[in-house]
């Protein structure tokens, strides 16, 4: 074989080429990833998290009552208290750690090794703590039901109380001002207060909403409201930032966390949802974590995040700048990767002397018939776009993370089995199929037994008019739409009103009369036994033509042998419609596997999970709860199940014939 050798170096070239674009694609895709999971974890669920700048040290406290402390990503100190921890302060100058906790105690550990130094005894549900600079003095906001709580000012060197506040409404946080004779603190009334050590209002900001948490960076401190507003203000309680997140999902707020430099603000909500700020307040990115979020901290320069899961995540704030840049230049770079692929490849077809000759003719050859490709194009192209591409996107979406607040590519990760692990742990799939199997056999009955019966009494019929006039008025139904015939047995189902109590009723059997869609034994049942007598138009006519090409001169023959109706049914006609029996049992089984129409209409999938099906939980997470990429999953295992069963089918029959 031939090789061109300056084809071989323009091919050479453009594989150059195309490996840049594919490796800045990469780089550019590097920089979207705005969030991973950091390099530790507790295996516990995390509550709150702090970070010793002078050790470099990492602090954990989590709902499983455990204080766990990494250095350099690997655990070196992990202790046990009463309860969970809500809140962690440190003092670097005294090597000491605090920790309030909810079952009403302040925990003091050595930084170094984790030995117990003091507990402070409050006698209530600590919500947050805070030290003064000098380290004296420890302020906390407790909890002891909705309409009470209280600030405790504390000695660290005694122990003894100094200071009692209480109140008839929750405070959510507590910070020292920066000379340690003020207290600042944020209550559900959506007041921030600047107070005196005594409790005396020096000045109130009011926002109108409840106030979820106070956090203090730098010279700032910020706070999260229920609404999703949040504020940075200054000790003289100077609003300096406030914004709203766009909060669509409806999530529950929960907590607030900022960049080392205030530019960034993060919220979290209980649902996991994580929305970011940048300094001109505008939203730049929103993210499903999947689990509540319940705190964040600064590590040089990066923000850590943890969540009631063992979760830990890395928040890189510099890729969060320029995060819808870098989306643009990495789909610009795969798409030039992708063609300068396209044309390496025909570049090194080219290089070969047979097919390069091959090549050509093949293109001659389109060119000669031209006009036909031309007439055709549109028609590939709509099949591609409403059909195929769909389908491929679903087969490569079903590993993604793919959500309604995980839309872009820089916001879809790869998950591998995730999706597919959830469908079989959360168990409603499998529940679901479990009902699928049920209505599968059914319908395969109903579609066997009714329309082939009618369709041979019909055939049977003596005089065509009267056959016509058969035909006609059991193919009629087929013009009422679904979801009408749905709604009328949901009507006869009805347990004051409906026809079928009516009738039981009727006949003195009140004891039978049921609340038929909402009784959890006999809803299911309901469902399959809609459409009695299961006269299926389609299959009738399927099964009606497959009698009539037989003809009646096969039938005319075997009764002179001396055959009978039942004889020639059973032994004839029967085995010469194997392939419509064949057709319909498939078609029921696609059917089956993708109709939730009916139960959606009479029951929405209930009682509880009686009628729950496959099909109706990939409406609910495409329509109502955003799960996209889940979606693709269970459209992929049910294109799997559906296209096995009917090959089984299919296979069945060849068998057979």
């Amino acid at each position: 074989m031939k090789i061109n050798k300056v084809g071989c170096i323009i091919t050479l070239l453009f594989l150059i080429v195309t490996v840049g674009l594919l490796s800045g694609f990469r780089i550019a895709t590097k920089k979207t990833e705005g969030i991973e999971n950091a390099a530790f974890s507790t295996g516990n669920q995390n509550k709150c998290i702090t970070y010793d700048e002078t050790t470099k040290t990492i602090f954990v406290g989590t709902h499983d009552n455990q204080l766990v402390v990494f250095k350099e990503g690997q655990e070196i100190w992990r202790v046990t208290a009463g309860g969970p921890f809500s809140d962690l302060v440190l003092n670097a100058d005294k090597g000491l750690i605090y920790g309030g906790n909810e079952d009403g105690s302040i925990y003091v550990y050595n930084i170094s090794d984790g030995s117990a130094v003091n507990k402070i005894d409050v006698q209530r549900r600590v919500v947050a703590i805070d030290i003064n600079n000098s380290g004296t003095k420890v302020a906390v906001a407790t909890s002891t039901g909705s309409s009470k709580a209280n600030i405790l000012v504390y000695d660290l060197e005694s122990g003894d109380e100094l200071v009692n506040i209480k109140y008839t409404f929750s405070i959510a946080g507590v910070k020292y001002s920066k000379n340690d004779d003020t207290l600042f603190t944020v209550n559900k009334r959506g007041e921030i207060s600047h107070l005196k050590e005594n409790g005396d209002a020096i000045s109130v900001y009011e926002t109108n909403y409840t106030a979820l948490q106070l956090i203090r960076q730098g010279d700032m401190l910020w706070t999260v409201c229920k609404d999703g507003s949040y504020y940075g203000f200054d000790e003289d309680l100077n609003i300096i930032r406030h914004g709203v997140v766009a909060n669509n999902v409806n999530a529950v707020i929960a907590t607030i966390g900022v960049d080392e430099s205030n530019k960034y603000v993060i919220v979290g909500t209980n649902e996991g949802y994580l929305f970011i700020m940048n300094g001109q307040d505008r939203q730049i990115y929103t993210s499903d974590m999947s689990t509540r979020i319940t705190g964040f901290t600064n590590i040089e320069g990066e923000i850590y995040m943890v969540g009631l899961a063992d979760i830990i995540k890395l928040i890189h704030v510099e890729n969060l700048a320029n995060i819808h840049i870098n989306v643009k230049i990495a789909a610009l770079l795969k798409t030039l990767g992708i063609i300068f692929i396209c044309i390496t490849f025909v570049s090194l077809v080219m290089t070969f002397e047979g097919s390069r000759r091959y090549i050509l003719h093949l293109l001659k050859e389109i060119w000669r018939h031209k006009m036909a490709y031309i007439m055709l194009m549109p028609t590939l192209l709509l099949i591609y776009f409403f059909n195929y591409r769909g389908i491929a996107t679903a087969f490569i979406r079903a590993f993604t993370n793919w959500s309604k607040t995980n839309t872009s590519l820089a916001q879809i990760d790869y998950v591998g089995l995730e999706n597919f692990r959830r469908m079989f742990t959360e168990g409603y799939f499998l529940i679901g199929m479990k009902n699928l199997i049920l209505l599968m056999v059914t319908g395969i009955i109903k579609v066997l037994t009714m329309p082939l019966l009618v369709a041979w009494l019909v055939y049977n019929i003596r005089g065509d008019r009267r056959k016509y006039l058969h035909r006609f008025l059991f193919v009629l139904p087929i013009v009422v739409p679904g979801v009408i015939s749905a709604m009328t047995w949901q009507k006869i189902y009805d347990p004051s009103i409906g026809l079928l109590n009516e009738i039981l009723e009727l006949v003195h059997l009140d004891s039978f009369k049921r609340v038929w869609l909402g009784d959890a034994h006999t809803a299911i049942w309901a469902v399959i036994f809609m459409g009695f007598p299961f006269v299926h138009a389609m299959a009738f006519l399927v099964y009606y033509g497959g009698l009539l090409n037989i003809g009646h001169d096969v039938e005319e023959s075997a009764m002179i042998d001396g055959a009978s109706k039942r004889d020639i049914f059973w032994k004839i006609q029967l085995p010469l419609i194997r392939p419509q029996i064949s057709i319909m049992v498939t078609l029921q089984i696609i059917g089956t596997m993708q109709d939730f129409n009916s139960i959606f209409i009479l029951t929405g999938g209930g009682p509880g999970t009686s009628t729950y099906v496959p099909a109706l939980e990939l409406y609910l997470n495409v329509a109502q709860f955003g799960r996209y990429g889940y979606a693709c999953a269970l459209g992929v295992i049910l294109f799997v199940f559906t296209m096995s069963a009917t090959l089984i089918s299919n296979r069945l029959t060849k068998e057979r014939e």
